[in-house]
């Protein structure tokens, strides 16, 4: 069968696409992929039918558009690398050099297959077999991910059946509550010390308004998905695996910890409703929020491109085509490939649409949990401190999309802090003078930036009446909603030591009391 049946142009086709959302997983959801795949399936059918006609022979004609799919899609992934290591000073990552290359090895691959191969069906057993096994590893990640997030619903489900309830103070007048993660934002003396800013008249800005800032705050964990899940379940990660009786949280886990978390739970049984924002990571939406917003750009838009398939593109032979000028070509075409040119066009219309809408939220009836994931001011430092564009490359084109330099990683990240203060201040003010009871605001960075200092975050609660007094100049985000529940929602879950876990998941050496001067 596996000599007579044509499966290797499939499976070569769609490997590539499977093999990215397998690396990706974690960050996105399968259905990013459906378009892509769709696509490629039905180009590769097409060239099936081009070289029959060529060959007069199906067999070879599927041999030709293997080949033809193989040279496609590492085209941008032998680019990228030859980018990278230069052979004897001589870089062979040019356009020019390869698309050569890969013509001729092309021509040399379709005349071996016309003129060398006499049983074609001996090369498609061959081929057949290649293509299946190359599907087994990514389409078990994928499946094994989706079965496993299922399984840690599920516990989670099961260990927290029997859960505390809320009995507010006011029930007649229940705060809002907005939780906002800024993603990577150090606390004010890391940032001096790392950065040479000075962050105090952000910092005061704060206190003015009747925040209270943690001076000596830290990350309990230094992963954001780690963070976040532990201020929203308000346990450490020990405890949490414990309650998905696991021994060791997977990115899945850490995804159900956020999505069903103990605090969204409590506020949901007294009648509290979820907003959510579109935050880019997978882990990170709520998609079954009451009201979950995201940034769908204009209707004429909508969208041509998504983040993976910009990836996707760019690791192929398209990667030619995005990386023209382009004008010598119609509009219509220009358009989605220069998001490829620049992919982070949907970074940056998510967060000014999360600028945009949440302080709106203010005047939506309550009363409202609202979560936030801000991906300021984490990489790629594209804002200017005015929210102007940042044009010098150098700011973006490093590692994972990272500084270039030292000297960009400064300037590219207290450009974002200055963007993110001007933002946040506005935000913040609105949501406190035009909400119809004072809010709760629990506003947290997730961890730090540079190594020595990647669990000093900044952390900034506001609590109105009395509850304030019992914040303290060291809690970590862990012990941050017992204050509230304990002073505002009738419970009485005490602190918990205040423990910060570095990469190993040790605990980390204790504050310097410095940060208190």
């Amino acid at each position: 069968m596996l000599k007579r049946v044509i499966l290797h142009p499939f499976a070569l086709a769609i490997f590539p696409i499977l093999a990215l959302l397998a690396h990706n997983i974690t960050e996105v959801t399968p259905r990013v992929a459906l378009r892509s795949a769709i696509i490629t399936l039905l180009a590769t059918v097409i060239l099936i039918l081009i070289f029959a006609l060529i060959s007069r022979n199906w067999q070879k004609s599927a041999i030709i558009t293997t080949i033809f799919l193989v040279l496609f899609f590492s085209y941008g992934q032998v680019y990228e690398f030859l980018q990278a290591h230069p052979v004897f000073n001589f870089s062979f990552g040019r356009h020019r050099y390869l698309v050569v290359i890969f013509s001729t090895l092309f021509i040399a691959g379709f005349w071996l297959t016309m003129r060398k191969i006499r049983i074609p069906a001996n090369t498609t057993m061959v081929l057949n077999i290649i293509g299946i096994l190359l599907l087994v590893f990514p389409l078990y990640q994928i499946i094994s991910y989706i079965y496993q997030t299922g399984l840690s619903e599920r516990r989670l489900a099961e260990s927290s059946k029997n859960t505390d309830t809320l009995t507010p103070v006011n029930p007649d007048s229940l705060p809002d509550v907005y939780f906002i993660v800024l993603d990577g934002y150090t606390r004010g003396d890391a940032l001096l010390d790392d950065f040479g800013f000075d962050n105090s008249e952000f910092l005061d800005n704060l206190r003015s308004m009747g925040f209270f800032v943690v001076d000596c705050s830290r990350a309990n964990t230094t992963t954001t998905h780690g963070s976040i899940s532990i201020a929203l379940n308000m346990a450490y990660l020990p405890e949490l695996s414990g309650n998905l009786d696991v021994q060791e949280l997977q990115g899945e886990d850490f995804a159900v910890l956020i999505k069903q978390s103990r605090v969204r739970k409590l506020l949901t049984s007294i009648g509290y409703k979820t907003i959510a924002f579109e935050s880019g990571y997978e882990w990170s939406r709520l998609r079954d929020a009451d009201v979950y917003l995201q940034y769908t750009g204009a209707p004429y838009e909508m969208q041509v491109l998504q983040p993976f398939e910009s990836l996707l593109i760019r690791s192929t032979a398209l990667l030619l085509w995005s990386d023209s000028t382009y004008r010598s070509l119609p509009e219509y075409t220009k358009t989605p490939f220069a998001k490829t040119n620049f992919p982070f066009e949907d970074h940056i219309n998510r967060q000014l649409f999360i600028f945009d809408q949440l302080p709106r939220l203010a005047s939506f009836p309550g009363p409202k949990f609202v979560f936030v994931h801000v991906l300021i001011p984490h990489i790629p430092y594209v804002f200017e401190p005015d929210g102007e564009i940042a044009t010098d490359t150098l700011y973006y084109s490093g590692r994972l999309t990272g500084p270039a330099d030292g000297e960009h990683q400064i300037k590219g990240y207290t450009n974002e802090i200055q963007f993110l203060n001007s933002q946040m201040s506005e935000i913040l003010r609105t949501l406190i003078t035009q909400s119809a009871n004072p809010p709760i605001i629990v506003m947290i960075g997730d961890h730090g930036v540079k190594r020595e200092n990647r669990l000093e975050n900044l952390a900034a609660y506001y609590l109105p009446g009395d509850g304030k007094q019992s914040f303290y100049p060291t809690m970590t985000p862990v012990n941050a909603f017992r204050v509230i529940f304990d002073t505002t929602f009738g419970t009485n879950y005490g602190l918990l030591p205040d423990i910060s876990y570095n990469e190993s998941l040790k605990p980390a050496p204790e504050t310097s009391p410095a940060c208190l001067k």
